[in-house]
């Protein structure tokens, strides 16, 4: 009996030791990955987001500025909102049910984004973001090198983190256009195409207003109002519906106006707006659906300064720029 007792004793003794290293073991690890959220995103320097497809965005800061794969500068609204309102607040339900894991490791092989953030030269985030559980309430995640999937999901919010690292560079172009104060601006020249007794140029010298060419009674409020129009000025979208040669054929054509925007500093930036639809281009413009494009009176396709692609913009967020030289009459 007593050697029975002994031997029930080690056998217990042993299994505890075994069940306090296994459960040392998971709470450490759950421990980190509940921490995989970076508290000081100001200090992130590279991100790193690919997908099973083999699509991939590098974000990258350089000298305080974030740079998509190291083409055009990224879109800094929604750098920030990456950084501080999903990296920074990343946070773990759970991990997922052990008879679901291996369902859900199946679909992440599938369909999943790699995100490796870094601090310099170290990579501080490893992991993969897959779809969201049944009920959307949460996102799949997988740390790399660790068995277990986990449910993950923005604190405070019920947003799934899928979208939020999307692995198309069109996503993170800047989208700004003219982001100038009145005293940033040198000068403004606005050319009207099919019109060019309508064209003008001003010039601020101090705190006055030359326009070209002049005109009688020459309002300098109104000059001065126009100047602090072109602050947040930012396209909408891609004309994605566009084959390449639709598009090209769009920006080769003439515009209906231009505006060159030169700063006191920095190189010249000039739009060039053409309106959505309505084209004398011998042929009458088709979507990819074969649909006929008629004229669109909220939005026009623009190009500007540096930037290859063809986009959208709208008349909400334009239109007060599109002003003639009679504006400037009192």
């Amino acid at each position: 009996m007593r050697k029975s007792i002994i031997i029930i004793a080690l056998v217990s003794f042993a299994l505890l030791c075994l069940w306090t290293i296994f459960d040392k073991n998971e709470q450490t690890s759950f421990r980190d990955i509940s921490r995989f959220a970076v508290e000081n995103p100001e200090e992130i320097s590279l991100i790193k987001m690919k997908d099973r497809q083999g699509n991939e965005v590098i974000l990258s800061k350089k000298d305080g500025d974030w740079f998509v794969n190291d083409k055009l500068k990224a879109f800094k609204p929604k750098i920030e909102s990456l950084l501080n309102e999903t990296i920074k607040n990343i946070r773990i339900k759970g991990p997922v049910a052990k008879t679901a894991q291996q369902n859900v490791i199946r679909k992440m092989v599938g369909r999943s984004i790699h995100v490796q953030i870094f601090q310099k030269d170290e990579c501080i985030r490893d992991y993969y973001v897959g779809s969201s559980n049944p009920d959307r309430s949460s996102t799949y995640i997988h740390i790399n090198g660790s068995n277990t999937p986990y449910e993950a999901h923005i604190f405070g919010f019920a947003n799934l983190l899928e979208p939020k690292f999307s692995t198309l560079e069109k996503d993170w172009f800047d989208q700004t256009v003219f982001d100038f104060s009145s005293e940033q601006i040198e000068s403004i020249k606005v050319i009207h195409h099919q019109d060019s007794s309508e064209s003008f140029q001003i010039t601020r010298i101090d705190s006055s207003y030359n326009l070209t060419p002049q005109i009688n009674n020459f309002s300098q409020s109104a000059a001065r109002s126009y100047f602090s129009l072109f602050s947040f000025k930012n396209f909408e979208g891609f004309a994605n519906y566009l084959n390449q040669e639709q598009k090209d054929s769009i920006k080769n054509a003439q515009p209906f106006i231009s505006i060159k925007v030169t700063p006191t500093s920095g190189k010249p930036i000039e739009l060039k707006l053409h309106r959505k639809g309505s084209f004398e281009m011998g042929n009458s413009l088709y979507d990819k659906r074969g649909q006929l494009i008629v004229e669109d009176t909220e939005r026009y396709f623009a190009t500007f300064t540096d930037f290859p692609f063809l986009v959208t913009v709208q008349e909400y967020t334009m239109g007060k720029l599109l002003v003639k030289k009679s504006y400037f009459r009192p």
